[in-house]
């Protein structure tokens, strides 16, 4: 009765909260306040017990309305009951919207993940043998026995798995504690068995060690400050820099994201992307002497929830950067604070443009949001141009995976192929890829949009007769098995959203081009686990009409084993394109061919893509950017 009366008083309370709130858009990411609403509804509701657990709770999407009524979107798992759910709740009307179990397995790897945690961190024995390690509870994760597509072992009815204990901060091999192991009964909550053989934690090789504490010397200070201020104004989850105008957040499955981006062309606000996020990672390794392995980090783990990652002051942003704080949650549904989330700030760009003794330097605007998954670390940049263009950036690191003995390199060629690479003593690194799926709601002056694709070739012979001429022909993607498309080196290939309602001072159709930059073939072969379970990598673009029910390239659930989920699915329906409001989804592609130099910290690789107004202005819209001063 107490319990019930708690419960009342929270959704009543919640429910004034979230009434007072002025959401500034609908795809704002949830405030704590209607974090804590959704959760105490659907726990007062008969859908799930008190051992139900939360893996991601994000703003449910709707149609482009204003009208829209705000509710979330909570997938999760009940572990008294088996049941994988997602639930949507009205939040302004305290109600359980819908309600459908898609499983008996959890949705999301990350829901096993945290079950493992909640329990070991509950286990005096494990935090004993942590202390007797010296080592706090903060620093380790619990990583469970699973391979890629597979089910949750059963002894009856329960939900078990084996654990073990993963050193976030450490260098390999000293990052999974040897010795230290656990054998987990999810459903019940509990460990069934703790094994401790009290093995010494394994050091890093003395060359590593003597590098990180004994650095080079420091450079002379490079000094960035902004002596009359800085240009950005925040304003809640609005930024407003230069002629750009956005909207960012923090997405627990999809990380940082950005949203409603305008630029004021001389007082006239037009819109060019709606929504711009990564849809979905997968990185498949072909190592033969690896195990087979294409973690999906996103859907499987979480950008934005797994590791709740803030900036590093003064290194993972320079020292005029404005910080942002997100709101997420834990397992349990209650909100969390996650400090510096979100970095802002201006830079140098280069120069801007130049003529004879006439130049302009040009200034950008940037916003980073940072994931750590395990070993692997990722920056995700979003860069705002004065000439109007954007560009979208992945900037990696964090340590490889590996493993031991001997791979096949140049110092041992003996005619085999080379799938690993010896990085350090006794220690080979798998040759693997990465794919980022970003998803790009362009509304280039509007909804009505088409996709061209734009290729260049050399005239025809006889019309040729130089041989200098070449030309570049559009043809319009007018379905989705038209819209899916690769990248070309023989043709320059490239692709232009236009709307053909609206036409610049020469009387051209407005457009942005999509630009491509990191790409890479998918090694992996047709019919294999990584193609089945991540299409959307045959293709470096694909193309949809807008759906709010179409957020993952592969699909929503990744942990259930499912097949050809997403794109591959959704564009078999071949949807008309032309005149509509489009998504773009390019394939950022980087294939990693493992050297000593990447371990143990890979420095940073880099990679992206750029939107490019074509035809969206008449002239260069940055001739009046002023020149800049000597300081």
């Amino acid at each position: 009765m107490i319990r019930r009366f708690a419960v009342a008083a929270l959704v009543s309370l919640s429910a004034s909260i979230v009434r007072a709130q002025a959401v500034g858009h609908p795809l704002d990411p949830l405030s704590g306040a209607e974090i804590q609403r959704a959760v105490a509804v659907l726990r007062q509701s008969s859908h799930i017990t008190a051992q139900a657990r939360f893996g991601t709770i994000t703003v449910q999407p709707r149609e482009k309305a204003a009208s829209a009524i705000r509710a979330a979107r909570i997938v999760g798992f009940d572990w008294s009951k088996n049941e994988g759910f997602v639930a949507v709740v009205d939040l302004a009307g305290g109600r359980v919207e819908s309600w459908a179990v898609v499983d008996s397995e959890p949705p999301m790897r990350l829901l096993t993940i945290r079950r493992a945690e909640e329990i070991a961190l509950a286990d005096p024995r494990w935090v004993t043998a942590l202390r007797e390690r010296h080592i706090d509870t903060s620093r380790v994760s619990i990583l469970v026995g699973m391979p890629e597509r597979a089910k949750l072992s059963r002894e009856g009815s329960d939900r078990v798995t084996f654990g073990s204990t993963y050193l976030r901060d450490a260098v390999p091999p000293g990052d999974v504690l040897s010795g230290l192991g656990m054998k987990l009964n999810l459903t019940q909550g509990r460990a069934e068995s703790i094994q401790d053989s009290h093995a010494p934690i394994q050091q890093a090789e003395p060359a590593v060690a003597r590098m990180l504490d004994t650095p080079r010397g420091a450079l002379k200070r490079l000094r960035i400050d902004q002596p009359d201020g800085s240009n950005i104004h925040v304003s809640g989850n609005q930024i407003v820099w230069d002629r750009w105008s956005l909207r960012v957040g923090i997405d627990p499955r999809r990380g940082l994201e950005v949203h409603d981006i305008w630029f004021d062309d001389a007082g006239r606000k037009r819109s060019v992307l709606c929504s711009g996020s990564v849809s979905e990672i997968v990185a498949p390794y072909g190592d033969s002497s690896f195990s087979t392995w294409y973690p999906r980090d996103e859907g499987d783990y979480g950008m934005g929830i797994y590791s709740r990652s803030s900036a590093v002051v003064a290194n993972d942003a320079p020292a005029n950067a404005i910080f942002l704080d997100a709101t997420s949650h834990d397992h349990l549904g209650r909100p969390i604070t996650v400090p510096r989330a979100i970095a802002v700030y201006e830079r140098d760009g280069g120069i801007l443009w130049r003529h004879a003794n006439q130049s302009r330097r040009a200034r950008q605007l940037v916003i980073s949001g940072f994931s750590t998954i395990d070993n692997y670390d990722y920056q995700f940049n979003w860069i705002f141009n004065q000439d109007g263009a954007i560009e979208g950036e992945i900037v990696l690191s964090g340590i490889m995976n590996v493993s031991g003995g001997r791979a096949f390199d140049s110092t041992h060629a003996e005619g085999h192929s080379q799938t690993g690479h010896i990085v350090a003593p006794q220690v080979n690194a798998p040759n693997h890829q990465h794919f980022f799926s970003y998803r790009l709601d362009l509304d280039v002056d509007g909804t009505a949009n088409t996709v061209y694709a734009m290729d260049a070739s050399a005239v025809v012979a006889d019309r040729n007769s130089k041989g200098e001429l070449f030309s570049m022909s559009e043809r319009p993607l007018a379905t989705e098995r038209a819209g899916m498309s690769d990248v070309s080196f023989a043709t320059a290939r490239a692709w232009r959203v236009v709307n053909t309602h609206q036409r610049n001072g020469l009387g051209q159709f407005t457009g942005y081009t999509l630009v491509p930059g990191a790409a890479t073939p998918a090694f992996a072969r047709p019919g294999s686990a990584p193609m089945r379970t991540a299409g959307f990598i045959a293709h470096q673009l694909w193309v949809t009409p807008y759906s709010p029910n179409e957020l993952y390239a592969a699909g929503e659930f990744q942990n259930l084993g499912l097949d050809n989920q997403g794109l591959p699915t959704w564009t078999a329906a071949d949807r008309r394109l032309t005149d509509t409001d489009v998504v773009l989804w390019y394939t950022l592609g980087i294939t990693h061919i493992p050297r000593p130099e990447d371990w143990p910290y890979m420095p940073a690789h880099r990679g992206g893509f750029r939107l490019v107004p074509t035809s969206f202005f008449s002239r260069d819209p940055a001739l009046d950017v002023p020149p800049a001063r000597n300081p």
